[in-house]
């Protein structure tokens, strides 16, 4: 919108913006959620009329929902490369021309480097809790309670921390986290323990460990929804994944619970071998 006036921007002007951006609609789309926020700031503030949003009635594209979420090899292929970068390292990603490799180390066992281990320490705990980056990157120690089993998470998007019940492997894996002097952070930054890692440091250290466990197409984000998938091919019904992952409401929860028939079948089998067992007398019914 170029050097326009806060208050001259027209509905006009964000619809301009936001077809200017229907390549990537979910780009767009979260582009038109930032700016609304900031015209509702401007009302608040007494910087535009109230209810003068221009944002408003601009309609969103539709956006494709996404599923991906982890297979049984693909896990045990993740599992793998989290136990070799910590460990070990993981190989480097080797983006030189064929024409140029000869200048790279012969020794291929060399050609690894450490992964920070702050990073693998979110990364593991992303994916057994379902929880979103930032709500693990910025966990303090204060919100871990190791009596009662739970760390403190937002109980919905963008609200405050309450405790969340989780598993005895979210527990070890904070017990073998160091406790940096000085440092709120569970996942402090080792160079500067007053802060917490960074977003981008999670995400680096993440493109090189789905690039080793041959699942380029998996997000961070997607552990999130395999966590999801799992439960729901569990058997759990859509209010307990709701409360798992924290989500507004049900609606979105509904997306793992219909994507996978497995608990269906499960039950239905259950169902079976009891009648079975009944009509061949040997079971009570």
């Amino acid at each position: 919108m170029g050097k326009a006036k806060l208050a001259s921007v027209t509905r006009q002007d964000i619809s301009k913006l936001h077809r200017s951006m229907r390549r990537t609609p979910r780009q767009a789309n979260h582009v038109l959620a930032i700016i609304s926020k900031a015209f509702n700031l401007a009302e608040v503030w007494g910087l535009r009329p109230e209810h003068s949003n221009p944002v408003r009635l601009v309609k969103r594209y539709k956006e494709n929902e996404r599923d991906r979420f982890l297979s049984g090899d693909e896990l045990q292929r993740l599992g793998k490369s989290l136990e070799l970068a910590e460990k070990e390292g993981l190989p480097w990603i080797i983006k030189a021309k064929p024409e140029n490799r000869k200048h790279l180390r012969h020794d291929i066992e060399k050609r690894r480097t450490p992964v920070n281990p702050m990073a693998l320490y979110c990364l593991k705990l992303l994916l057994y809790t379902g929880a979103r980056l930032m709500e693990i990157a910025s966990l303090e120690w204060k919100h871990v309670d190791f009596e009662e089993g739970a760390i403190a998470l937002p109980s919905k998007k963008g609200d405050g921390r309450k405790p969340h019940p989780v598993s005895g492997n979210v527990l070890d894996i904070l017990s073998d986290i160091p406790r940096l002097d000085g440092s709120p952070y569970v996942l402090a930054r080792i160079n500067d323990p007053t802060r917490h890692i960074t977003k981008e440091l999670v995400e680096n250290a993440w493109q090189r460990v789905r690039h080793h466990a041959d699942i380029p197409d998996v997000r961070i984000h997607d552990l999130r929804h395999t966590v999801g998938t799992f439960a729901a091919q569990s058997g759990s019904n859509a209010f307990l994944i709701s409360h798992l992952l924290r989500h507004r409401n049900v609606t979105i929860t509904n997306r793992y619970v219909n994507h996978d028939a497995h608990p269906i079948r499960v039950l239905s089998e259950t169902v079976g071998e009891r009648i079975e067992a009944g009509l061949k007398g040997g079971g009570n019914c």
